[in-house]
């Protein structure tokens, strides 16, 4: 075996740290999405308009952006696993206050759940990068997303089957309560077998002071491409097929997903031998790709190719970001790195599906696809203007 190989083959990924912090975070992600289409419903229940419910949407978003800074200095200077658990608590506290059944609970609900996300994604983040061998970070990002990605698949569904089984809004609320619970004392284990490990060791601060740490920058902008293109897909394209007159969309979250969870894990080891930037060129290349063949499908077999391809893509854009994010990431502030680049997953799912909206508004739903691809051509813009500044893979 070469030096290159035998170094690799001693960075172990599955370590017991890692391990927990990926069960922790599909808890925690099961917890959210079991109870995210299911909110809408419960507003209008409660006699509440879809205006209302959106303002209710909005009311978990503003906190959970709002505070990751301030979140992630407290990953840097105490515990990356405890802000990780200390957000388990807050997303079941939250999950508990929806089950009084008013409106104002269902805003104070989501306002303690948003802090709660907050922190898990945070606190997730930096727990990644300091559990990632250095010259696996590329796969250690796709096992962790990968494990997100699943829990935002399955528990959608579920979520839904419960109310459509007659089971009422409070037994989907108790198990999005128990997701999180069940997550709790892997968190706070996790916890316990880093306490002796401070990201910023004591007397050293990264001299950075920011809300906002600018190193990883680069590695948020290039995902953000990616992530404001994704609701004319993920959110509008349902509205987009029946203008088309083409039936059984759901087919497309089907095989958009399970690409997705297959392709994360070895498309992030792949990043890892071939460098961040060539992967991050070829998943914008692909998402490229999949969004022209969506906005010229007269048809759904042509729409479900174009998944796969936008499923790829985004993938090993996700997955190769988040290690570029470490790569960047000041060792002595790593909590406010990641927050920093967590915050590309929100504002690309808000501002984008405001994009896609106004595109569809103003010029057609298939509009939205050809916005999609400027958005991606110009994260390949700037990754070609960056292209030298980027990490080479480690040999």
């Amino acid at each position: 075996m070469s030096n290159t190989g035998a170094r690799y083959a001693q960075a172990s990924l599955f370590t017991r740290p890692f391990v927990l912090l990926c069960v922790a975070m599909f808890l925690g992600y099961a917890n959210q999405w079991v109870i995210t289409p299911v909110i809408p419903l419960y507003v209008d229940d409660l006699g509440g308009s879809a205006f209302l419910a959106g303002l209710a949407l909005l009311a978990f978003s503003v906190p959970s952006f709002g505070v990751r800074p301030f979140v992630g200095r407290l990953a840097d200077r105490w515990n990356a696993a405890g802000v990780l658990a200390i957000g388990l608590i807050l997303l079941t506290l939250g999950s508990f206050i929806f089950l009084v059944p008013l409106i104002a609970t269902v805003f104070v609900g989501g306002i303690v759940r948003g802090l709660g996300w907050a922190g898990l994604n945070t606190g997730g983040y930096t727990t990644l990068a300091t559990a990632a061998p250095d010259r696996r970070r590329g796969e250690a990002a796709g096992y962790y997303t990968g494990a997100t990605a699943c829990a935002s698949i399955i528990f959608p569904a579920l979520g839904l089957a419960l109310l459509d089984g007659r089971g009422g809004f409070w037994l989907v609320f108790l198990l999005s309560a128990v997701m999180a619970l069940l997550g709790l004392p892997i968190a706070l284990s996790l916890a316990r077998s880093t306490a002796s490990v401070n990201v910023v060791a004591k007397g050293q601060t990264s001299g950075f002071t920011g809300l906002i740490a600018p190193g990883v920058l680069l590695a948020t902008g290039l995902n953000l491409c990616s992530t404001l293109a994704m609701p004319s897909v993920m959110a509008f394209l349902p509205l987009y097929a029946r203008s088309l007159g083409i039936e059984n969309i759901g087919l497309f979250y089907v095989f958009a997903g399970v690409t997705s969870i297959v392709a994360r894990p070895l498309l992030g080891k792949r990043s890892d031998a071939m460098g961040r930037g060539p992967a991050i060129g070829l998943g914008l290349g692909a998402q490229c790709i999949g969004f022209v063949l969506i906005a010229i499908a007269a048809s759904l077999p042509l729409i479900l190719a174009g998944g796969i391809f936008v499923a790829l893509g985004s993938a090993l854009i996700g997955s190769t970001s988040t290690a570029l994010a470490m790569d960047l990431a000041d060792p002595r502030s790593r909590g406010q790195g990641m927050a920093t680049f967590s915050v590309s997953f929100q504002i690309g799912a808000g501002v984008g599906s405001i994009i896609a909206g106004a595109l569809a508004d103003l010029a057609g739903l298939r509009s939205m696809y050809f916005g999609s691809i400027a958005i991606t051509l110009a994260g390949l813009v700037l990754l070609a203007a960056a292209w030298k500044s980027l990490p080479q893979p480690v040999r």
